[in-house]
């Protein structure tokens, strides 16, 4: 039998259609755990698009407590002869109860414009940087006198040690979390340290050096880590390091250096993080960088912006993922803002387009 042209035409068009529908259920993405939390930033000034205006987001998520959460809301819009404070314009902290899901509290205060500016210390305070230095905050949002420093600001796990200072150009101190005072100080030409509640870190010509407070010598713990992008280590708990090892393994050691296992596929060079809690039961493995042709066209345009973000959430014991979350962060400004875990590590909270999500973990 033959087809008249017509009849080929309509066949040929059957089947391109018959393609694409194809393709499009193939690339389908299976539904997601849905947040048990869920709230719109962009009312409170969370940006996700520039307008062509130069835009830092420096935003903050953390938990206080089980059920509460603080969101700051930290952006700055840059002009060309930009010779405002280093901590303004104030940014909007936004305390959440989760199970309630309700606003219960807001207030405008100067925060530093760098990430990690506000982190829980634990027993519901946490802890702010400023221009004025760094201060406990508590639940009702009301801050205690600043201990002049300056940033970056680490804490450990429990919040019992708060590191500030350093980035290579100025002192770098360990404070005692509860009051704030020094415990122990390292020059400005010395390796940048990360706390635990029992020791500090460092990494010195690729290799990770641990510092306990009962060892008199710092010890070697792992080879091959990266020391241009630092922390990129942190204490799980008082005998557990995890550390990005070779740009792509994320290695779980203890003190003494003994391996516990790996995690691979880490986005090596763009953004990997760790989230920690306070049980040390479970942590967060936060990164982002390209996939498909967007791995591609990277190497073409270094400010392209991510088009993968994920979480991982693992436990510590069992060595199992407890929950996993992957998506396309496109639209976002500035910086990506790094997960929180729950203090029992049975929730997770981000940011994501302008949302801050709320997740349950079994």
């Amino acid at each position: 039998m033959v087809l008249s042209p017509k009849a080929v035409r309509r066949w040929l068009s059957a089947g391109v259609i018959f393609a694409l529908v194809a393709a499009v259920s193939a690339c389908r993405v299976t539904p997601g755990p849905t947040p048990v939390f869920r709230r719109d930033l962009r009312p409170f000034g969370f940006p996700t698009q520039t307008l062509g205006r130069m835009v830092g987001s420096f935003s903050d998520v953390t938990f206080l407590s089980n059920d509460l959460l603080l969101v700051t809301v930290n952006t700055r819009t840059f002009g060309a002869d930009d010779e405002m404070p280093s901590d303004l314009p104030e940014s909007k902290l936004l305390l959440f109860d989760i199970t309630r899901r309700t606003l219960l509290n807001s207030i405008e205060m100067p925060v530093e414009k760098s990430r990690d500016s506000v982190q829980s210390a634990g027993n519901g305070s946490f802890i702010l940087l400023n221009r004025e230095g760094v201060q406990i905050c508590s639940q009702s949002l009301e801050c205690g006198q600043p201990v002049e420093t300056r940033g970056p600001l680490y804490l450990s796990p429990q919040g019992t040690r708060i590191a500030v200072g350093g980035h290579g150009r100025w002192e770098q101190k360990i404070l005692e979390g509860a009051r704030l005072t020094e415990l122990q100080s390292f020059a400005e030409n010395e390796p940048r340290v990360v706390p635990g509640d029992d020791g500090v870190l460092y990494g010195q010509k690729g290799q990770l050096f641990v510092k306990l407070a009962d060892h008199p010598e710092p010890e070697l713990v792992l080879d091959g880590i990266g020391t241009d992008v630092w922390p990129n280590a942190r204490f799980l708990d008082a005998n557990t390091i995890a550390a990005l090892q070779f740009e792509k393994t994320m290695t779980i050691v203890s003190v003494d250096g003994k391996i516990s296992f790996r995690v691979g596929g880490q986005e090596g060079p763009y953004l990997t993080e760790i989230s920690t809690t306070a049980s040390g039961s479970r942590f967060c493995l936060h990164n982002a960088g390209y996939k498909g042709i967007g791995s591609v066209l990277a190497f073409l345009d270094f400010q392209r912006p991510f088009n993968m973000e994920r979480v991982n959430v693992l436990d510590l014991k069992s060595r199992k993922s407890r929950f996993k979350l992957q998506w396309d962060p496109r639209p976002y400004v500035g910086n990506l803002t790094r997960p929180s875990l729950s203090p029992d590590g049975h929730r997770v909270a981000i940011i994501r387009q302008g949302f801050v999500e709320v997740y349950a973990i079994k």
